[in-house]
């Protein structure tokens, strides 16, 4: 398996808590709960810019709408 290296961007636990705007503790707890796809590379722990826009899919709530 080839990868392009403009088709994965790696994102640190660091960045993803800037992105989400939550703390490094909350990264690191949905980390534990297995709760978000994770890389661990060199013993530091990265995150697919893709695998983080699924999570986000897979996450989002839908409005409630009212039925007239």
């Amino acid at each position: 398996m080839r990868l392009d290296s403009n088709s994965n961007n790696f994102i640190t636990p660091e960045e993803l808590a800037d992105i989400f705007k939550i703390s490094k503790s909350s990264v690191y707890r949905l980390i534990d709960k297995r709760q978000i796809p994770f890389f661990k590379i060199g013993g530091k722990l990265r995150f697919s810019q893709s695998d983080i826009d699924k999570y986000l899919e897979n996450v989002r709530i839908e409005p409630i709408t009212k039925i007239i």
